[in-house]
């Protein structure tokens, strides 16, 4: 057998650099971890379902799902429709905002009206007009709903002699 000397030569240097290039790559890389957990507990405000709450009204988790039926040209309120509770040991900063208006042509009045309970009794807080992107904060002031406490969502509507179908609205509480 015949051993080409140069030829080995050249596949051991070739070994060789190999091995130390792997070797100084290897070298340059460093490690970072993130070790963490989620731990789920209990809502900080949850939705309440009122004695006038539609029939066909659902909860489920943070979002509260409701269909008003009205009639053309009459007036109908739900007085005691969807409550609000801060179910937190802490009181808490919000924006209850309207994301998704319905028309104001097909409605002379489509509100929702919000009521803090303070002590025993009902405090009007304010009115949001769900035909325009209303909105409701407790920043200004300072006023954040207390710990236990609730808000009382009533709503107001009447639709427009011609209006006919199904219109969609969507009201966000945002809170700290």
């Amino acid at each position: 057998m015949n051993i080409n000397y140069k030829k080995s030569a050249k596949l051991i240097l070739l070994l060789i650099s190999t091995l130390l290039i792997a070797t100084a790559s290897a070298a340059t890389f460093r490690y970072m971890y993130i070790d963490g957990s989620v731990t789920v507990g209990a809502a900080k405000f949850i939705w309440i379902e009122g004695l006038d709450s539609p029939g066909d009204a659902t909860i489920s988790g943070s979002t509260y799902t409701v269909d008003f039926d009205v009639e053309p040209g009459t007036p109908r309120n739900f007085t005691e429709c969807v409550f609000l509770k801060n179910n937190d040991t802490e009181a808490h900063n919000m924006t209850i905002s309207v994301t998704t208006t319905i028309s104001a042509t097909d409605f002379t009045e489509c509100k929702m009206h919000i009521y803090e309970n303070s002590t025993t009794s009902w405090v009007f807080v304010d009115t949001l007009d769900i035909t325009t992107s209303d909105s409701y904060e407790t920043y200004t002031g300072n006023d954040p709903l207390q710990a236990g406490e609730y808000y009382q969502m009533t709503f107001e509507v009447v639709a427009t002699v011609g209006a006919s179908g199904t219109y969609d609205f969507d009201i966000q509480v945002e809170y700290e």
